[in-house]
């Protein structure tokens, strides 16, 4: 396979992630959930927080109505795709409780189907997974539920072995996709991350490191930034970033959070540690953890600026700036809060957005 060939095949992924679901795969809302283990036990799984946010998705009044104003736009788009019966090929949708913007959406998919506003297909799952390391039967439990909810069998130890072998070359390739180096712009990186939710993992890592085989090193220097804040799936707001330098530190949810760690030994239970101990889960106990990643990943990448941006409606990383702002000044690296922004921009909220970007830029000396 060609790199122009794997380039094509992931973007073309990309494009085309909130098509027609094929029949009997298993939607998963939300960060957090331990994917390999469906995926030993022989299920197919599509992503369904990262579709493109589509102000076109309209089951009606009724259903508008029901949705509080204070729902993350990328939820209500969600709603209103499933009260027009976009997942009915799905066997069922799981929802990660610890993922904020999940938790709300199975509440309110769950009001919406008990007006009769929303079909009685597929089933809704609301995933409990503890991050905490006392919590580990109450997952353990979880996950025999799991098993029994979605008839399916636990996978074998060979199955779960071999996923884990797949799987630890995604996470290869996706470090290497992300090195810091600024080879492939975090604007491409974030589109090939997300291709890759609907394939298993030595799909996508195969396609990965074939497209990279030919990717040319950056020419001249850039500022390396780091990008924070609330999940970001638009590809524009990425290159309007990059008009000032390299995203050299992803660390917003959508690059960040996914996969989820990987056990050293195959096994459910080693499995389910793994993403129990995950620190890229904002309410992960103590919550310190989290912060203390970001900080310790942004120091690492010896970043000349670190840009945070926020939504509106996001009521759990803006907790976490007053801190993370502390801590960057006192090490001298820039701190730029581009305060809350629209989830889906338009040309003329990305113009906006370059502005201020370039302005607090100047004004920090590092134009």
């Amino acid at each position: 396979m060609t790199s122009q060939t794997a380039a094509n095949r992931l973007e073309n992924a990309f494009a085309l992630r909130s098509t027609e679901l094929p029949t009997d795969m298993i939607g998963i809302f939300g960060e957090g959930f331990p994917e390999a283990l469906l995926r030993a036990a022989g299920a197919r799984l599509t992503c369904l927080h990262v579709a493109p946010i589509d102000d076109d998705s309209n089951a009606g009044q009724a259903v508008s109505d029901c949705i509080e104003p204070f729902v993350d736009h990328a939820v209500q788009c969600f709603l209103h795709r499933f009260a027009m019966d976009s997942f009915r090929n799905l066997q069922a949708i799981i929802f990660c409780r610890d993922d904020t913007a999940a938790l709300v959406a199975y509440q309110y998919a769950s009001e919406l189907r008990r007006l009769g506003l929303a079909p009685a297909t597929p089933q809704l799952i609301l995933w409990n997974l503890v991050h905490a390391p006392h919590a580990h039967d109450f997952n353990m439990l979880q996950m025999k539920k799991l098993w029994q909810y979605l008839d399916l069998a636990p996978p074998v130890d060979s199955a779960l072995a071999a996923t884990l072998t797949d799987e630890r070359a995604r996470a290869n390739a996706l470090a290497e996709l992300s090195d810091g180096t600024g080879r492939i712009p975090a604007s491409t990186a974030i589109k090939w991350r997300i291709a890759g939710r609907n394939m298993d993992g030595r799909e996508h890592a195969q396609l990965i490191s074939a497209a990279l085989a030919t990717a040319p090193r950056p020419v001249g220097q850039s500022l390396r930034l780091g990008l924070i804040g609330a999940p970001i799936t638009a590809v524009d707001l990425y290159q309007t970033i990059e008009q000032h330098g390299h995203i050299v530190c992803d660390l917003q949810p959508i690059a960040a959070a996914w996969p989820v760690p990987l056990p050293e030994i195959p096994g459910i239970a080693a499995f389910l540690q793994a993403a129990a101990s995950d620190p890229a889960c904002a309410r992960i106990v103590p919550p310190d953890r989290h912060t203390e990643m970001l900080l310790r990943r942004l120091t690492a990448a010896n970043c000349d600026a670190v840009i945070c941006q926020l939504q509106p409606h996001d009521d759990v990383f803006g907790w976490d700036v007053p801190q993370i702002s502390d801590y960057l000044h006192a090490n001298e690296t820039p701190f730029i809060n581009l305060g809350f922004i629209d989830p889906a921009p338009d040309d003329t909220e990305l113009t906006r957005i370059g502005a201020l970007l370039a302005h607090e830029l100047r004004q920090r000396g590092l134009t």
